[in-house]
């Protein structure tokens, strides 16, 4: 039997919408790959210097917002799918990438200040939170006037991370690791650690 209009209209209307994305929005300054779906039309700003670069075979869900400032540039490599609500923000020179059959939960936050590399097969839960950048807060003036430091944050193939889980600059997650739910990564984590708590501490190796 036909499926109903309305099931047909639901069922290719992400495919249908990316490719009108890709018609037009595809630029110097935006790449898109072959069947780019979305649930509706990401918010992009990308400056004249910045890249914003989608592989193939992604998937946006509602509400994804997009940020490249300054000389960044954000890379999707394919394969990715990318849950409602996301915000990814590139700033600087940061490169912000993101490996092959990697995906991203709901409302989580890529704040790219410096740059973060996200390796393949990565599962990052909803509501994360990679923060690149910490405000200076010296005791002297105010701490809304002092800049920020910035360090970049790595994480490796085969890595999940918990829902609400916080990783702060400088940190390098290598293969394998499991960061368990609400924890506050301050530090790097060798291959296959199992880390929780606030500040993330090793608590077992995975058998």
């Amino acid at each position: 039997m036909f499926l109903p209009i309305y099931q047909l209209i639901k069922k290719y209307s992400p495919r249908i919408r990316g490719l009108i994305f890709k018609l037009l929005f595809s630029s110097k300054r935006i790449s898109v790959g072959k069947n780019f779906q979305c649930d509706t039309w990401p918010s992009i700003i990308i400056d004249e210097n910045a890249k914003f670069v989608i592989g193939n075979h992604v998937t946006f869900r509602r509400n994804v917002e997009i940020r490249a400032h300054g000389n960044s540039k954000i890379h999707l490599k394919g394969n990715n799918r990318i849950d409602r609500g996301v915000r990814i923000l590139g700033n600087n020179n940061a490169e912000i990438s993101i490996d092959k059959n990697t995906r991203i939960g709901l409302y989580t936050v890529l704040n790219g200040g410096d740059s973060i590399s996200i390796g393949k097969k990565v599962l990052i839960s909803g509501f994360v939170y990679l923060q690149t950048s910490m405000h200076n807060h010296n005791k002297n003036g105010n701490i809304q006037d002092q800049g920020y430091k910035h360090g970049s944050i790595e994480i490796h193939d085969d890595v999940w991370l918990g829902s609400h889980v916080v990783v702060l600059p400088n940190c390098v997650l290598s293969k394998g690791c499991v960061v368990g739910s609400n924890a506050v990564v301050t530090k790097s984590a060798e291959k296959e650690n199992v880390l929780a708590g606030v500040p993330a501490k090793i608590i077992k190796e995975r058998s």
